[in-house]
């Protein structure tokens, strides 16, 4: 335990202040270093997903972190804005076309089965990862925006578990993929998290564009909403495929999608909302 919790620590430690320096420090051409983060966890991540969908990496987990590498080309070369869905299009029609011949091995009874599968992982975490990449190309966008967005990521993940532990002794076991999440954690994250969206806007507010406070709540409840799916949803295809953790690059929490997978849910919803906020600014 007091290893794991070090390990922790360490982690914590050393990658918050790196992250936080790669954004603040480096913002040139979209945030470069940042970016390329971005593209290595979308390649672990996909290698991770495969193993548990399939035991193995399969081909589709080398095209679906090309996403993200395509939407970074696209906003720092400023290519047509269409180029990333495309892109996605074609790497979702490609993993079913893997179909057509892999298929051939048991006559097509498990195509099914496969070609879900492989729109799992062409989705999880590849395309959702890019729209962390599609919000640097925004124009209007700054570091504070990016912070705002991991604050409200991580203090959702904090709350939940400090409102579960101080009020969700008699009210856990709602979901039994997760049978120590509680009633209590769930609404207190949900509270806590558009009370942060409140916070930052005031804190970062000369570096943000207006928000009203309809668009703070929204931001609100829907980062709360989708990151707890995102932890949940890990939970669920973590049992499915028997396996306790996704991997083990990060030191006491596991792979990346066991340490990232709030961020990876929510990233499309902050980018959908903070976009039809800067329209309406």
């Amino acid at each position: 335990m007091e290893k794991n919790l070090r390990d922790r620590l360490i982690t914590v430690f050393i990658g918050v202040p790196a992250v936080l320096a790669m954004i603040f420090f480096v913002p040139y051409y979209n945030y470069i270093l940042f970016s390329a983060l971005v593209i290595a966890i979308a390649v672990i991540g996909s290698f991770e997903m495969s193993r548990m969908l399939f035991g193995k990496v399969v081909l589709t987990a080398y095209l679906a972190p090309v996403l993200p590498l395509i939407q970074y080309l696209q906003g720092v070369l400023g290519l047509n804005a269409q180029i990333p869905d495309f892109a996605f299009i074609i790497v979702l029609l490609l993993s079913f076309a893997i179909e057509i011949k892999t298929g051939e091995t048991d006559n097509y009874k498990s195509s099914l089965e496969r070609l879900s599968r492989n729109a799992i992982l062409v989705i999880y975490p590849g395309y959702f990862l890019s729209f962390i990449l599609r919000l640097l190309s925004l124009e209007g966008v700054t570091s504070y925006t990016i912070i705002m967005y991991f604050i409200m990521v991580f203090g959702n993940d904090i709350f939940a578990y400090v409102w579960g532990r101080l009020f969700g002794k008699n009210n856990k076991g709602i979901l039994k993929v997760s049978p120590n999440k509680s009633v209590a954690g769930y609404v207190g994250s949900l509270l806590s998290t558009i009370g942060l969206s409140f916070a930052c806007y005031a804190l970062f507010k000369e570096h943000l564009p207006y928000i009203s406070v309809a668009f703070r709540i929204m931001l609100g409840v829907g980062i709360s909403i989708s990151a707890n799916i995102g932890d949940l949803i890990e939970s669920v295809f973590k049992r499915s495929s028997g396996v306790k953790d996704s991997g083990n690059i990060f030191p006491g929490r596991g792979g990346a999608l066991d340490s990232l997978d709030s961020e990876i849910s929510s990233a499309p919803i902050f980018f959908i909302v903070f976009s039809i906020i800067l329209e309406a600014v």
